[in-house]
């Protein structure tokens, strides 16, 4: 008789894909799941998967796959970066829980730019003479950006050496540009903590949240990134443009939704209470599921533990936690990271755009990784288009009435 649920293993394995697709199937109700007692494992619905490889198995035409590709479907190009799999995050095969509690950014970039016994952090910072601009935050970087390429000719330099160089540069840029300070050689997250008055822990802190941010596979920022690096575009350029994805409000700016909803909190009699208005007039809680982690976002997890344990009960920890509760409780889906980030910047009591300065230097160091990835490959990204619309009136033959 055939076995009623398989391990996540077993499904992937019957459908051909890798588990991240099988937990993308999970999360839009196309496969039950059950948690096994005792284990953060979960079974799956043999007759569910094995409903989905009869779809298959009748329609796999090419525009059949393309469809689904771009939606957290069908993988579109290998990469040997990171891995999402099991509800687990992992850089370069090294579990991103253990690097978030001891590792810096610029130690967690090495390894993802596999710089061996090179560190491209040992060079002086850039030095961009004066700049002065009325911007803040993200907006000041991506001014500063262009103005920084113009003069480093190196950055045409493509070897993946090269890039991992240009990429330290980029960093330290974006966190002079971030916290509008001269590039330094000091560790990003001690600089944006000093700039923003806090101590040892807040530190700490910061550098697990820019660690856990560093990279997430294919999501919108940085298959733009490969999109620009596979035409030969710089790391500026590359970088640029994933500063750019990364703002949406479906993105990296989602954490503005979530400290709104974290003010409606504030100014509501309870976070029940928030929670209940936001569902009777139909609007969803942003900061909460993740369709790869149908048992939770591990990153939003960890640094929730983190600011736990290293600031204890804070008014601040009490009202997200309680908030967090509520919402887990009336829709089912846990914290994510961008719930987490805000969670920091209130703990911490950091500036408003801190959680999206976090978000992009700490991706940034992914992004670099993916453009050297692409500079490798000899192919340009260029996807077809299905076209649907009004097709062309054709000329009638000569003769013909």
């Amino acid at each position: 008789m055939p076995k009623p649920y398989l391990t996540a293993r077993e499904a992937a394995a019957e459908l051909n894909v890798s588990r991240a697709t099988l937990y993308a199937y999970v999360s839009r109700g196309q496969v039950r799941s059950e948690p096994v007692e005792g284990s953060r494992s979960r079974l799956y619905r043999a007759d569910d998967v094995r409903a989905i490889r009869a779809r298959k198995t009748a329609d796999t035409s090419f525009e059949t796959i393309a469809a689904t590709a771009l939606t957290h479907g069908t993988p579109v190009l290998d990469s040997a970066i990171t891995l999402i799999a099991d509800g687990g995050l992992y850089y370069r095969g090294r579990d991103v829980m253990e690097l978030a509690r001891t590792s810096s950014l610029e130690s967690v970039a090495g390894l993802l730019w596999q710089c061996g016994g090179q560190d491209p952090f040992a060079n002086p910072a850039p030095d961009i003479g004066a700049f002065a601009s009325p911007l803040t935050g993200i907006a000041r970087c991506q001014a500063l950006l262009p103005l920084a390429a113009e003069s480093d000719l190196r950055a045409y330099n493509l070897q993946a050496a090269s890039v991992a160089r240009t990429g330290a540069d980029l960093l330290r840029l974006l966190a002079a540009g971030f916290i509008g300070k001269a590039p330094s050689i000091e560790p990003i997250h001690a600089q944006m903590s000093a700039h923003w008055g806090g101590d040892g822990p807040s530190a700490r802190l910061i550098r697990a949240a820019l660690v856990l941010c560093a990279d997430h596979e294919l999501n919108a920022s940085t298959f733009t990134v490969r999109c620009v690096a596979s035409t030969r575009a710089t790391p500026y350029g590359a970088v640029m443009a994933g500063l750019a994805a990364l703002q949406g409000p479906r993105h990296g700016g989602q954490t503005a939704r979530v400290a709104a909803l974290f003010d409606e909190v504030a100014g509501a009699d309870s976070p029940g209470a928030a929670v209940a208005a936001r569902m009777r007039r139909g609007e969803r809680l942003p900061g909460f599921g993740h369709i790869l982690y149908p048992d939770g976002d591990p990153r939003g997890h960890m640094l929730r533990r983190l600011l736990a344990a290293t600031l204890g009960s804070s008014p601040e920890l009490t009202m997200a936690e309680e908030l967090a509760e509520a919402a887990t409780a009336n829709t089912g889906l846990p914290p994510n990271v961008d719930f987490a980030l805000v969670m920091l910047q209130r703990a911490l009591k950091l500036p408003a755009g801190a959680p999206m300065g976090i978000f992009a230097i700490g991706r940034c160091a992914g992004w670099i990784a993916h453009a050297q990835e692409q500079y490798a490959r000899p192919e340009l990204i260029r996807p077809r288009a299905r076209y649907v619309g009004e097709q062309p009136q054709l000329a009638r033959p000569p003769g013909n009435a």
